[in-house]
């Protein structure tokens, strides 16, 4: 005959383990309900587009949390601007605030509705994305004195003119730069080729007799992009008269 031995935990133990899963709970349900729906994050990948605080145009809601992750395609920018702009005023935008950021970095952090001497509202200011994406960022603290109608803004993806940008503190073309509507090439001087890597020429300069034999008249660069002249002896008999 097998004799089973229950064990048993002393009561004050049991009735603390109880407790402190009972707290657990009730603080995981208060969370839930705290933070439950407050922050939502919304993609956007369309060339252009137009977002709005929460409820807009009515009074947005306290304790609310809206994020816009924007991407284009590489090669260009985002510009946003807004046609209405109503926040919160604060010391230095500490309460509600519209944060815009892009590439790691914060691009201005918004709120009232006119700019201070240390709040900045964006008025009929734009701003321009360092890259291919932008995130806005929306954000109401738990209370509000006044009613504020929040936000619209508009946004739309730029050109970026990469001819104009630096490499290493270089020309991004070691000779000439083509800017194209979402993108850019490099090609080269007569007598050079292009490197590998697309924008630096090798070779050297050939020699003016072949500089003269080269012909002028159809210069074709890379992608067969021609520019077509019209040779200089061409020019000198289209000047002389003509006898009858």
């Amino acid at each position: 005959m097998q004799i089973h031995q229950k064990r048993f935990l002393p009561q004050g133990s049991e009735q603390s383990r109880l407790r402190q899963e009972s707290n657990r709970m009730r603080l995981l349900l208060l969370l839930a309900v705290l933070y439950g729906g407050v922050t939502s994050s919304i993609v956007l990948q369309k060339m252009y587009g137009r977002i709005t605080s929460p409820d807009f145009p009515n009074t947005y809601p306290n304790h609310k949390e809206r994020i816009w992750n924007i991407t284009v395609p590489k090669g260009y920018s985002i510009r946003i601007y807004f046609t209405h702009f109503n926040l919160e005023l604060s010391y230095l935008c500490e309460y509600d605030y519209v944060k815009l950021s892009s590439g790691g970095k914060t691009l201005a952090t918004l709120c009232g509705k006119d700019s201070t001497d240390t709040e900045e509202a964006p008025g009929n200011k734009t701003y321009l994305s360092t890259d291919n994406t932008l995130t806005v960022m929306f954000r109401s603290d738990y209370s509000n004195e006044k009613p504020f109608t929040g936000f619209e803004a508009f946004y739309a993806a730029e050109d970026v003119d990469e001819c104009k940008e630096l490499f290493d503190g270089e020309p991004l073309c070691n000779h000439h730069c083509h800017n194209y509507v979402g993108g850019y090439y490099c090609s080269c001087r007569i007598g050079y080729t292009l490197h590998e890597n697309k924008r630096t020429c090798t070779g050297g300069e050939v020699s003016e007799s072949a500089q003269r034999s080269a012909p002028l008249d159809s210069l074709c660069l890379q992608w067969n992009v021609c520019l077509h002249t019209v040779s200089h002896s061409a020019l000198v008999r289209a000047a002389l008269p003509t006898w009858s």
